[in-house]
């Protein structure tokens, strides 16, 4: 039966976390962004390079969404949530290689762009995967999967991972 709390409600129905284990978990992946935004940032573009920044956050957001998707244990979800974090230097590697190849007088133009596709799907987003979540949970669902909005999740990692390998190998 799906979860009627309000919160994450995929570790709430899957996990059955309280208010309690649903805040430690948030603490969790907000030290984890700390450390990521503060030092990993700063230290793993420069030795990667942008295009491999771009190409390892996309990498790991496929591993952390699949792993997500299949998790059957709490400890599970914490142990994940460092693959997640840590794809998330590809956003300002991404930025900083379209800023580094777009004209400056068409730089406004590119992030409004950016930012109007991003503010996009944060209102398809939440639509989206909360319909497979509800339909996934319920008790007529062809099978038992509130884990399928993570593996939406993971194709869609791998169809942006295709694109920039495809993106890269055409400008070099």
């Amino acid at each position: 039966m799906p979860c009627k709390r309000r919160g994450p409600i995929i570790t709430m129905e899957k996990f059955q976390w309280d208010e309690r284990m649903v805040g430690l978990s948030l603490g969790f992946v907000g030290t984890l962004l700390m450390i990521v935004q503060a030092g990993l940032i700063r230290i793993a573009i420069p030795k990667l390079g942008l295009k491999n920044a771009i190409l390892l956050g996309l990498t790991l957001y496929l591993i952390a969404y699949s792993l997500f998707g299949i998790a059957t244990q709490s400890w599970m979800m914490f142990a994940i949530s460092i693959f997640f974090v840590s794809a998330g230097i590809g956003g300002p590697a991404l930025q900083s290689y379209i800023s580094n190849h777009i004209p400056a007088n068409e730089q406004g133009q590119i992030q409004g762009g950016i930012t109007s596709v991003i503010s996009l799907t944060a209102i398809i987003g939440p639509v989206i995967m909360s319909s497979l979540f509800s339909y996934f949970s319920r008790k007529e669902a062809v099978f038992y999967f509130p884990g399928a909005p993570f593996v939406l999740s993971a194709l869609l990692s791998v169809l942006a991972l295709l694109i920039m390998i495809s993106y890269f190998r055409n400008k070099e």
